[in-house]
């Protein structure tokens, strides 16, 4: 079990998180800053409170933000409903992590990885969106390591979405069909439904075009 500090946030609405299949990591790009502080930040930008689940400290420490069972706002809305947010706190595209954020990282990613007794994938905030984060200097080939052994890892944790329902589910999240990605391990008819419904919607946006 790891110690994750209690920080007592007080949030706006929040959603409940229907699956988990990954971990996604990412930088704060400042200084050594609290949980407390990123929730202020959060909350400026007219957001319900941070959108992290975790902050780890330059000390190891590792400091609670969202509620690790409701959505997070940390990578768009594409990856937020079946991801939890890692942040290291620092800029690591001027230095990199300290050994202590390092281990507290890894011994976090195992920690959940037992609570949700599957192998999550785990991504850098900048594999699954336009920016830079965690960082140029972030240690990604020695964490990978650290994690999956000497041949490494591609990502390739449990609950893998196939690429044709990932398309499927950043169309429907588009249309406003759905309001969060479906599972992967869904049975077929549900992805048939959404497939129909999509291809529905479209028909009538068409029509409406020409009318």
């Amino acid at each position: 079990m790891i110690a994750v500090i209690p920080t007592g946030l007080i949030f706006g609405s929040l959603s409940p998180r229907r699956f988990t299949r990954r971990i996604i990591i990412h930088h704060s790009a400042s200084p050594d800053v609290s949980a407390a502080t990123i929730h202020g930040w959060h909350l400026q930008r007219g957001w319900s409170g941070i959108g992290y689940h975790f902050v780890i400290r330059q000390d190891g420490s590792i400091e609670a933000g969202r509620p690790v069972d409701m959505i997070g706002a940390h990578a768009g809305p594409k990856v937020n409903g079946d991801s939890i947010g890692i942040c290291l706190a620092g800029n690591f595209m001027e230095y990199g992590p300290t050994s202590q954020q390092i281990k507290s990282l890894i011994e976090l990613v195992s920690y959940l990885q037992e609570l949700y007794q599957t192998k999550l994938e785990v991504w850098q905030h900048k594999d699954v969106a336009a920016t830079e984060c965690p960082g140029d200097l972030f240690p990604w080939s020695e964490i990978n390591q650290a994690l999956y052994g000497p041949s490494g890892h591609d990502n390739m944790g449990g609950n893998v979405m196939e690429p044709w329902k990932d398309e499927l589910v950043t169309l429907a999240l588009d249309k406003k069909l759905i309001s969060q990605p479906h599972d992967p391990d869904e049975p077929a008819p549900k992805w048939f439904v959404l497939a129909v419904g999509l291809k529905i919607l479209q028909e009538v946006e068409k029509r409406g075009e020409k009318s």
